[in-house]
Parts: structure tokens; sequence; C-alpha cells
């Protein structure tokens, strides 16, 4: 097990970021109550939904003075939109692409997701709701998993929220520090650059998967490459050309078991290649992760 400890960005980072009445209420729940705040993981505004954050596992529902309340600040129309031009810095459309694929890129390492409204085959013209999540640097979070792997190609999978995307933070650090490895990481929402960068770790932000990884292989001569969250058919591919190269790949999935991930078409596709030496399934318990190892 390895313990989480607080770093990354804290609550009051995302502050900057919420409008006017939805800071306040934050701010004033960041000093009710210091030893939660400071676990806090996501803060989610709701157009006609109530304003809550998320402490580890749980949710919870704030009211306009920042207390815990089953009466919570119901958040407004103009609150969400607000809250969306802080984040696109008053440039809707510079953040299209983004939107369409359910997510902003803001500064400082905030990661937003949206919920959206659109039309099949058009563009996004409104947003229901935003998860502003808080990404957290947990220095050392992943030695514990290297001494049961050793540095392998491996993709780690779990549910939402779990902490994939912290741990794999960690790993960029641990690959080009501990271990000396030339790190690439493929960083598609701007989700892993951390605080302070790993000395021997490339990044590259907002291009999609398929080409990232291209490019970290052909052009950056990776020996390991970092990416999150799996997919499509062309990553599927652009991971079966580097595994040829004999690069480091470690990658993340949505599945909560051997069986989940086997029944994704494309993730079953990698298996049946044997890109992976192993299959690590994460999990947590209060602070602390469990890792739950298979051979490939």
């Amino acid at each position: 097990m390895t313990e989480i400890k607080n770093g990354g960005l804290q609550l009051c980072d995302a502050l900057p970021y919420l409008p006017a009445r939805i800071s306040a209420a934050v701010n004033l729940f960041r000093m009710k109550y210091p030893g939660l705040s400071s676990d806090i993981t996501e803060i989610r505004l709701r157009s006609g939904g109530a304003l809550s954050v998320s402490v580890g596992d749980g949710n919870v529902m704030l009211d306009a003075a920042g207390s815990i309340s089953d009466k919570p600040y119901i958040c407004t129309k103009e609150d969400v939109d607000g809250c969306v031009s802080l984040l696109c810095r008053s440039s809707f459309h510079s953040h299209e692409d983004e939107l369409e694929l359910g997510y902003i890129s803001a500064p400082d390492g905030i990661r937003a997701g949206v919920s959206t409204y659109g039309v099949p085959g058009g563009s996004v013209y409104g947003i229901d709701g935003i998860c502003l999540r808080l990404p957290r640097d947990v220095y050392g979070c992943s030695l514990g998993l290297f001494e049961k792997t050793g540095v392998v190609s491996m993709l780690i999978c779990s549910p939402p929220g779990v902490g994939k995307t912290t741990l794999l933070r960690d790993m960029a650090h641990q690959l080009s520090g501990k271990y000396g490895k030339r790190v690439v990481v493929c960083d598609t929402k701007y989700e892993l650059l951390p605080k302070k960068k790993p000395l021997l770790a490339d990044y590259i932000c907002g291009r999609n998967k398929a080409a990232a990884v291209e490019c970290a292989v052909r052009s950056l001569s990776a020996q390991a490459v970092l990416c999150d969250e799996l997919g499509d058919c062309d990553e599927t591919r652009a991971l079966l050309s580097a595994q040829s190269g004999g690069v480091v790949l470690i990658c993340t999935a949505h599945a909560d078991g051997m069986k989940t991930m086997l029944s994704r078409p494309n993730l079953r596709l990698l298996y049946d290649g044997g890109i992976f030496e192993k299959y690590v399934f994460l999990s947590r318990k209060g602070t602390e992760f469990t890792f739950d190892v298979t051979d490939g």
C-alpha cells in the first residue's frame, strides 16, 4: 500500500476560475473545514443543481455560506456560464474542439470536465455543468508499484476517480529520476503537467494520443512513453507500432477488473498483441493505494 499525501494544487488555486458567489462559498468552506478542504479533488457546478465538492470517495453539498448542508446553494446558468468564461479566458470559440470532447484545458494544471448541450454532428451550444478537478502531485506514490513490477510496459486500470492520473504523474518523476530514462508524457488534456517537472521528461500537450505517441518514439527517441485514458483505434495502432521499437509503454484505462478490460475491443487487441507485460488494477481505501498486478 502507498499512502496518498497532500500535494499539487490546493483548493485556493481553483478560486480564480469560479464566479464570485461560488468562489466566496468555496473559500468559506476552506476556512471552516481545513481538514476536509485539504483533501478535495473536485468542485462541481450544475445549472439548477447543487454546488458540491468531492472529498475522497464522498460528495459534500455546500450552502452559500460554505457550510455542509442538505439545503445547498443551487447553481444558476449564470454561475456556470461565468465559470466557463473564466476557464476559457472569455474565448469560448478557441476551446470549441475541447468542449466537443467534454473538457476545457485551463491554465495552472486545473482540469475542467464539462457536460454540454449540442446537436448530432454539430457544435456545442451550451454548458450544463462543470467539474473542476484538482490534480495531485504525490511524490513517491508509484515506487511501491515499480518495486513489484520493475520498469516494464504496463496498463493501469481502475474506475474513474481512484487515482490513475496521480500515479502517472509520479511515474514520470521516478522513471526520469531514479531510473534515468528519457520519458515522454503524452498529455492530451493538459492534466499530467506537474508543478515541478521531472528532469528528463518531455511533454507533448494538446495533441491526440496517437500522434503524440508516434512523435515520442520517432522524433524524441523516448525510452518510456506515458499516456492517460486509452480508448480509440488510432491510439491502439500507435501503441502497436511503438511496441515494436522496444519502448516501455505505461498507460491507463477505465476498467474495474480483467473481465471489464477485455470486454473493450481496442484494449483486447492490445492484450492479444502482448503489448503490456503487466496489468495493474488500482484501488484506494481512504488515503492508501493498493496494486493488484497480473501478468500479461
